[in-house]
């Protein structure tokens, strides 16, 4: 069970996974920090969460590449609630980036979103855990942050990068009491796609990927939340398509051409 009245900061919390999340988290007597850059989006999901029984949810629309937006949101989450208790680092962005085509602007960009985005909000919400020596911090990845897949190598890369920090992070705050999880999840059913950098019709491939529902998924990150394994995973499937590519790494290759764009 996760213990009552968490204060739960969740990074593109406005649809998709973080959507799913938050109200995956309000099965509980929690307080959520609603974050994203969608005021009307945060809005409507934070008046659903509060007409639950001992729910408090707070919008703070946030450009999470700016560093000033993200230290002004967790000043305005402690304020409220006087600490955090859980990260959840979700907001994210795609690309198409076959070799030789990489628009290096938008590339830019996607590291602004995904790596230094989930870094820089990783430092806001450090004072305020060490005082309180106790923290949990969930760095949403990716399986393609396990093993790239052909046409998103920028995005790949991105995932890989927050792995690392992930790594890194956790032995260096383990004093503090702060754990850190890496979830991976798989494609999942959410508009994700619509909304590339590159262009919704951008990514090509003849290759079909299974499909989990943004429900489940935010399910089982609530279930990391409460267990706080080192690495999760949203199915047997994604956590089988990791470890078939570290022990059959040349076989995983032949399957993934199919998703060449």
């Amino acid at each position: 069970m996760l213990p009552d009245h968490r204060t739960i900061l969740i990074t593109g919390a406005s649809q998709g996974i973080g959507a799913a999340t938050a109200r995956a988290f309000a099965h509980y007597p929690v307080n959520l920090v609603l974050v994203a850059r969608s005021r009307p989006l945060l809005q409507a999901l934070a008046d659903e969460l509060n007409a639950k029984q001992n729910v408090n949810a707070l919008p703070i629309p946030v450009d999470v590449s700016q560093k000033e937006d993200i230290q002004a949101a967790v000043q305005q989450a402690l304020n409220a609630f006087g600490q955090i208790d859980i990260l959840v680092n979700n907001a994210g962005v795609g690309m198409s980036s076959p070799a030789g085509q990489i628009d290096f602007e938008k590339g830019r960009q996607l590291f602004n979103i995904n790596f230094w985005g989930a870094l820089m909000m990783i430092e806001a919400v450090l004072p305020s855990m060490r005082a309180q020596k106790d923290g949990l911090i969930l760095n949403i990845s990716s399986i393609v942050g396990r093993r790239s897949m052909p046409g998103i190598g920028v995005y790949c890369a991105s995932k890989f990068a927050l792995n690392a920090i992930s790594e890194s992070f956790r032995l260096e705050l383990k004093d503090d009491n702060i754990r850190i999880v890496s979830f991976y999840p798989g494609v999942t059913a959410t508009n994700f796609g619509d909304n590339l950098l590159t262009g919704a019709a951008s990514v090509g491939g003849k290759g079909r990927a299974k499909v989990t529902s943004a429900e489940k998924v935010g399910k089982a990150i609530v279930k990391a939340a409460i267990h706080e394994p080192r690495d999760a995973y949203a199915t047997l499937f994604d956590r089988a398509f990791v470890w078939a590519s570290l022990l059959a790494p040349r076989l995983m290759d032949r399957i993934l051409l199919q998703f060449r764009p």
